[in-house]
């Protein structure tokens, strides 16, 4: 009623057409939108009408002059449609309000726009379009030196470097936008530092740092005693330091910590996603610790998360409740909390509870172990590879809008003299382009033709080595030979003929005249061995001189360095029929890459594959090493000496590689 009642009257206040309101409208010409604005905020009023009434205020802004009023009510309008959850029209609105900006090069617009629609596209989980619109806020809120909303953005992209599982990015970003905060005091702000700093610590398994800064997070909300928030941010800093010690199996302690985030006075009314946050994890601990325990609190946090709605919150606990089970050997109870935990996953796209599930179906029902291990290492090494082309993608962005900006400073700072001497060096520089172009040629084709030349009597010598490596090999394997046919098989020959005497007689004195012979077998033994030993040794059986060098290159690598070497080399492959210019690229690519994961990778394992797929050699190297900046090592010499040796025999190179993470290069040569 009082809805109706309210509405009405603002439909007489609008209607009334007498002289005197006209006036008032006159005067007031942002009046109606400011009372449209003020109904869209009221929550007494459905949400159905609010979105009325945001809908008037944007259709009335579309006949207002572009000014800072305007704009401002653009933002507001747009508030409204956010605090309502109807991101299309939110986004609708901030992009309005950003053109608004750029066409009145209103920078503080601009900044707030760009920082709008990354909300938008953060709501939305669209991470990489999210993260392209608060970079470049970031960009106009340091340029105008807006501090507190610079910090916001930064905290964002932080935010989503964590998601991402980057958590060193979104360390390294959060601790930029610290540094900030304390430089403002900002209270509120430098707690959220601190939050964050403590779950991207926690994701790198960093337990103690995590603590650090989960606790100092816990001092800081003291600060914030009179925000409306504070015994929420209180109760959820209680549940990030239990989240540590439960990861790292301090159970007593995380129970402790759960406990005293869950005595928060009014935390059920306040906050119901926390406080049930905090019930479940408090149970799951109980349980981890003493298996009798906890089913309880399980059962109490699933009814209070399904009567809000809270789907991850669901999931979380009907997964807990399928372990507690499964430890009580309860399989049917187990496998019906886990196949809707598994359902509701997929149905919300919760691809992490999805793996969850999948692990616990494993443990749950061992004999469709086998089924549901293959859907786990298929879904994991999927989200994996997505993450990866996600945080790579944010890293481009990154990149190239920090080069972007460093190039137009340049650009801005040599125009004049650009400008002044641009025709006389396009003169100067067309002849001296003609000129050097062509010696350039004819020094790049005498240059190509001498590597050719190199290259085969390089190859040549390598064969000439084989050969007379393989001569030694023959040599060593006919003497063995000798050994056995002169030395051994006398020995035995003789051993055997003095022994056959005992099948006549078996008297007392022909028995002791034997015994002397059956040690003479110790002594052939002895030499038997001696001589297997010597055969061990031979390392090489491949027929392919060409194959023999690679695997010799190969057995050095693993014999003078510490690094593990594993390699296969495709029986297929012909090397006979190979071009010698292309067997010694190959060979010195493979070469350099061997050098380069000595020299900078500190590596483990290096995996070696040379494989033939129709009239391709796929050359694989693969390490396990710190890895590297891709984009700044296509800079160094090993990467260029190898991109050179690749073209030359039209193949193509792609380079794979992460800080941490090792890398991989792949080499496609095409052969005849």
């Amino acid at each position: 009623m009082k809805q109706i009642i309210i509405f009405i009257a603002f439909i007489i206040l609008l209607g009334c057409s007498d002289k005197k309101k006209s006036l008032e409208v006159i005067d007031k010409p942002n009046q109606k939108i400011n009372q449209y604005l003020s109904f869209a905020q009221d929550e007494s009023i459905s949400s159905e009408n609010r979105i009325k009434y945001s809908d008037s205020a944007y259709f009335e802004l579309q006949f207002k002059t572009n000014d800072s009023t305007t704009r401002r009510n653009y933002f507001k309008v747009a508030n409204r449609y956010f605090s309502l959850y109807e991101l299309d029209k939110y986004k609708n609105v901030a992009a309005k309000a950003l053109q608004l900006g750029k066409s009145s090069k209103d920078s503080t617009t601009i900044a707030k726009g760009l920082y709008y629609l990354g909300d938008y596209y953060f709501e939305k989980a669209r991470n990489d379009s999210a993260y392209w619109y608060y970079n470049k806020a970031e960009k106009v809120y340091l340029k105008i030196d807006d501090q507190v909303n610079l910090v916001n953005t930064i905290l964002y992209k932080a935010y989503i470097l964590l998601y991402e599982k980057d958590f060193l990015g979104s360390e390294t970003a959060t601790i930029r936008a610290l540094d900030i905060s304390k430089g403002i005091n900002d209270d509120m702000l430098i707690y959220e530092c601190y939050v964050n700093l403590g779950s991207s610590l926690l994701g790198l398994d960093n337990y103690e740092k995590a603590l650090y800064y989960h606790s100092k997070a816990l001092i800081q909300v003291e600060k914030l005693k009179k925000s409306f928030f504070y015994d929420i941010f209180k109760a959820q800093t209680f549940n990030n330091i239990g989240l540590v010690y439960q990861k790292n199996k301090l159970y007593k302690e995380a129970i402790d910590n759960f406990s005293k985030g869950l005595k928060v006075k009014n935390l059920l009314q306040l906050q119901p996603v926390v406080y049930s946050a905090l019930l479940d994890n408090l149970a799951y601990s109980k349980f981890k610790l003493n298996k009798e325990e906890g089913l309880e609190e399980l059962n109490r946090s699933l009814f209070i998360r399904d009567s809000i709605g809270n789907i991850p919150g669901i999931i979380k606990s009907k997964i807990h409740l399928s372990e507690y089970y499964l430890s009580k050997l309860d399989t049917t109870k187990a496998l019906q909390f886990n196949n809707e935990a598994n359902s509701l996953a997929k149905k919300s796209s919760y691809n992490q509870e999805i793996l969850t599930t999948l692990d616990l179906y494993t443990k749950i029902n061992p004999k469709t172990g086998l089924y549901y291990a293959k859907k786990y290492i298929k879904l994991s090494d999927s989200l994996y590879d997505l993450e990866r082309a996600t945080r790579n993608k944010l890293a481009r962005i990154e990149f190239e809008t920090d080069e972007i900006i460093h190039e137009n400073e340049e650009i801005s700072s040599e125009k004049k003299v650009i400008l002044g001497v641009s025709i006389l060096v396009a003169f100067i520089g067309g002849l001296l382009y003609i000129i050097l172009f062509q010696r350039s040629k004819q020094k790049e084709l005498l240059f190509t033709q001498q590597q050719q030349k190199v290259n085969e009597e390089i190859y040549q010598l390598m064969l000439d080595q084989q050969v007379k490596l393989d001569e030694a090999k023959n040599n060593e394997k006919n003497r063995i030979a000798r050994e056995l046919h002169d030395g051994i098989m006398n020995k035995l020959a003789s051993t055997r003929l003095n022994l056959y005497i005992l099948t006549k007689r078996t008297d007392e004195e022909t028995i002791q005249k034997c015994i002397g012979h059956i040690n003479e077998i110790q002594n052939i033994e002895k030499e038997v061995r001696a001589i297997a030993h010597e055969l061990s040794n031979n390392v090489f059986s491949e027929k392919s001189n060409f194959k023999s060098i690679l695997s010799e290159l190969l057995i050095e690598q693993q014999n003078l360095y510490d690094a593990d070497c594993e390699y296969t080399i495709d029986k297929k492959i012909q090397w006979d029929n190979v071009d010698v210019e292309v067997k010694m690229h190959l060979y010195r690519i493979l070469q350099e890459a061997l050098n380069n994961c000595n020299k900078y990778a500190k590596a483990k394992t290096i995996n070696v594959s040379i494989v033939k797929q129709e009239k391709i050699v796929t050359l694989q190297i693969r390490d396990d090493g710190e890895g590297f900046n891709v984009n700044k090592a296509k800079k160094g010499i090993g990467i260029k000496n190898m991109l050179q040796r690749i073209s030359a025999v039209n193949g193509e190179l792609n380079i794979e590689s992460e800080i941490g993470k090792g890398t991989t290069l792949f080499f496609k040569i095409p052969i005849e």
